[in-house]
């Protein structure tokens, strides 16, 4: 085993050394390209593609350009994020850089898809705007000849939209959803059972963003042993509303409303209410690419416990307060999410949290991304815990919160993709 050990670094550096030197190979063929104008005419774009874009669709329905598989190669760059508007539907901002010949030639465009929107009317949806915004780019080549552009026309349509005065709308921007549903499992030894149902009232306009939502979840679990049978009932149920009022770009004003009952929580019932303020760097329309925000939240609160804690109380009243900083960036260089969030109760300061957490994708060089996410919670808020000592069924079941000091979570990854810089196959079978 150790020869096989000391035999594989060395392999394992010749490999790299190797994959180092075609990567300057690399780009001076991309530099070449470059020069010469392109490929066959036609333009490469990167699709920088969130997990939730349907690329293969986008690949298949816009077949006139090259699809490559880094930004480097590029002539445009295709950045798209997206950001829901509660259940009224979800706004995707869809952001043509262009790169090489086109360099300073960007636009944006966006796409709005309601609530009623199958997954196929948005996929089609987003994808006609991403045809629209490549014309500018298409129309430079010679294929300008294979675009045939039309127009869908209704005379009364383009009259009511451009119309002074807004459409009247019954339901005032209100936008509601009742969902539900359950699952179970049966086997021999064990039992499953678990529901949840809720309802969602949202209301989101340029000034406001209001939001009702109760919800409700219950849970059953038994087992069967040789001598006996283990019942474990759970349940979670409450509430979450705010009113958030728009002061112009860069600040905001809301109300926080929650409440809880929970098993796992110890808590028979908790309500809290919390005013709260926030500040934006950049205006609040560019948050779709770049965002960093302070807000600040202090309020009151009702906890009402179902068993003693370990401070013995059984209910209470607390004022508490929190920050929080955030930043968000999905830029062409990658995507980067940061945040730091503190909190404490008025009664005793050393009853507090704090929170970090900091998510980054970085594309490094063509070919070569770094990925890191980390989350470290410093936790002495624990109110609720019950006092004594928890059976081994309620820890291995899950049913109550244990005390803990600090939650520390993350991962690192690397990838250095290389070979044809073209993806634009698009291939269903099996």
């Amino acid at each position: 085993m150790k020869s096989v050990s000391y035999f594989s670094f060395p392999v394992f550096l010749i490999f790299f050394g190797l994959v180092m030197l075609v990567h300057p190979l690399r780009a001076q063929h991309v530099h070449d390209e470059e020069k010469s104008g392109g490929t066959n005419n036609r333009i490469s774009v990167f699709l920088d593609a969130p997990w939730w874009l349907d690329s293969d669709f986008v690949r298949e329905q816009i077949p006139i350009v090259y699809y490559v598989r880094d930004k480097e190669a590029a002539d445009v760059h295709i950045l798209m994020t997206r950001h829901g508007a509660g259940s009224a539907g979800t706004i995707y901002a869809i952001s043509f850089i262009g790169r090489r010949g086109f360099h300073g030639t960007d636009q944006d465009i966006s796409y709005w898809a309601p609530a009623g929107n199958s997954s196929d009317d948005t996929r089609r949806g987003y994808t006609n705007k991403i045809k629209i915004g490549l014309v500018r780019y298409i129309a430079t080549t010679p294929l300008i000849s294979r675009i045939i552009v039309d127009y869908d026309f209704d005379k009364e349509a383009i009259i009511r939209e451009n119309a002074l005065e807004p459409p009247i709308d019954p339901w005032n921007s209100w936008v509601f959803e009742i969902y539900g549903g359950g699952n179970f499992r049966i086997e021999e030894k064990q039992r499953n059972y678990s529901s949840r149902f809720g309802f969602f009232a949202d209301r989101i306009t340029a000034d406001w963003k209001v939001r009702f939502r109760p919800y409700f979840n219950f849970s059953q679990r038994t087992y069967f042993t040789e001598n006996d049978t283990i019942i474990s009932k759970s349940h979670r149920h409450g509430h979450q509303a705010y009113v958030v009022k728009s002061i112009n770009d860069h600040w905001s004003v809301g109300i926080f409303n929650s409440s809880l009952s929970s098993t796992f929580h110890n808590m028979r019932f908790n309500f809290e209410l919390l005013p709260a303020i926030e500040y934006s760097l950049f205006p609040y329309d560019e948050a779709t690419r770049r965002s960093i925000t302070f807000a600040y939240r202090m309020g009151y609160g009702y906890h009402d416990y179902m068993e003693t804690t370990i401070f013995a109380k059984e209910k209470e009243f607390l004022w508490s307060q929190s920050v929080e900083a955030s930043a968000r960036f999905q830029q062409p260089w990658g995507n980067f999410r940061a945040g730091i969030t503190g909190s404490h109760f008025f009664h005793d300061l050393s009853i507090n949290r704090a929170e970090i957490f900091a998510n980054v994708s970085l594309r490094l060089f063509q070919g070569f991304s770094l990925n890191v996410q980390t989350n470290i919670n410093l936790i002495n808020d624990l109110l609720a815990i019950p006092a004594g000592d928890l059976t081994i069924e309620e820890i291995l079941l899950e049913q109550s919160q244990q005390a803990t000091n600090y939650m520390v979570s993350g991962s690192i990854g690397l990838s250095y993709t290389f070979g044809s810089e073209f993806s634009a196959a698009f291939n269903p079978r099996l």
